[in-house]
C-alpha cells in the first residue's frame, strides 16, 4: 500500500510527462521514475504461480499491439499464428471460469507457449456475454498481467467476438 506522499510524487510524475496532442515541444522526463519500481500490488501467489512476480505493469488493453513489432502484431491481429492451446470457457460461473483462465495462462506460459486461444462466447442474442466483458478485467489482474503481451478479438474462423487471441511474453529464463 502506498502513503499520501508516494501517491502525491505518482501524480506529480504523471502530469509533469503530460502535454497537449498537437504540441510541438517534447514532454518533460520525469525525476520520478522510480517509484514504479516501489509500487507493486500486494499479492500472495497461489500455489499454481510461486515463480511469477507481480509487479505493476502498463494497463493492457484490448487490440493495442504497440508491445511488439509491426510483423508480428499483423500476425498476431490477423490470427496467422501458429496456436498453440486453446481454453472453451463455456459452462463456467465467472470466478470459476477466471480461475481455470489463470491457471490455463501460467502452465502455457511455464511451457513456453506463445499463442492461446480464449473461447468465452459472444453471450446469447445480444452479444454481451458476461465472461466477454470481464476479459479486459482478467488481463490486467495481478495474476494475469505480468505474463501477457497483447490480446485481441480473435477472427471468425477462431470464434470471432465470441473467443480471443493471447499472446504471451517470452520466458526470458
Amino acid at each position: 500500500m502506498t502513503d499520501k506522499n508516494d501517491d502525491e510524487a505518482l501524480w506529480k510524475a504523471v502530469t509533469d510527462t503530460v502535454r497537449p496532442l498537437n504540441s510541438k515541444t517534447p514532454a518533460k522526463k520525469s525525476e520520478h521514475v522510480s517509484l514504479r519500481k516501489k509500487l507493486t500490488i500486494d499479492f500472495q501467489p497461489s500455489r499454481h504461480s510461486p515463480d511469477f512476480n507481480y509487479a505493476v505493469c502498463d494497463p493492457l488493453i484490448q487490440g493495442d499491439l504497440h508491445a511488439m513489432d509491426k510483423k508480428t502484431g499483423q500476425r498476431f491481429k490477423a490470427g496467422a499464428m501458429q496456436i498453440d492451446a486453446r481454453l472453451d470457457l463455456h459452462g463456467y460461473t465467472l470466478d470459476k471460469a477466471f480461475d481455470v483462465l489463470k491457471n490455463f495462462i501460467h502452465d502455457q506460459s511455464r511451457r513456453n507457449a506463445r499463442c492461446l486461444l480464449v473461447i468465452t462466447g459472444k453471450g446469447g442474442l445480444l452479444g454481451r456475454g458476461v465472461l466477454k466483458a470481464e476479459m479486459p478485467v482478467w488481463m490486467n489482474s495481478a495474476e494475469i498481467r505480468s505474463l501477457v503481451l497483447s490480446y485481441t478479438t480473435a477472427q471468425p474462423k477462431d470464434g470471432g467476438d465470441g473467443a480471443f487471441y493471447i499472446l504471451l511474453k517470452r520466458n526470458r529464463t
